[in-house]
């Protein structure tokens, strides 16, 4: 995959690419709000690595990662052709600030799920991964 726009181009592009209210997120979101799950938040910003999900009296943090932005190991995205080293700068970024995040959350005593982009195409997998881990904190 080649990259077509120029450099002033590409900059807008990635302005424009959203962080919040993704499709993924939305769905996550729904998912929450049929199991009737209270207690929890949407992009918590005032928490480390600001979570797509937050459970605050729970401490659990989950954040849903993008398989081409976060470098997933399982589907192996290619990247673009052209302005390589920029991309795998960027993506490898992405990765180092998820783990630091991670460790962080954990240090301050938060449990971190991460979900793959690709994992969510199975949610009755996703949602019993969070309920289980709910219910066993209770």
């Amino acid at each position: 995959m080649s990259d077509n726009l120029s450099p002033q181009d590409r900059h807008k592009t990635m302005q424009a690419v959203k962080g919040k209210g993704t499709r993924l997120e939305k769905r996550l979101w729904a998912m929450l709000a049929g199991l009737g799950l209270k207690g929890w938040k949407k992009n918590a910003d005032n928490i480390v690595g600001k979570p797509d999900v937050a459970f605050l009296n729970q401490r659990i943090a989950i954040f849903i990662d993008g398989c081409f932005w976060h470098g997933c190991p399982y589907c192996k995205r290619k990247l673009p052709k052209t302005n390589r080293e920029y991309w795998e700068r960027k993506i490898n970024r992405n990765i180092e600030l998820a783990r630091l995040h991670d460790e962080q959350l954990q240090r301050e005593g938060w449990i971190v799920i991460r979900i793959w982009e690709h994992e969510m195409a199975d949610i009755e997998k996703v949602r019993a991964r969070i309920r289980n881990l709910l219910s066993d904190m209770e």
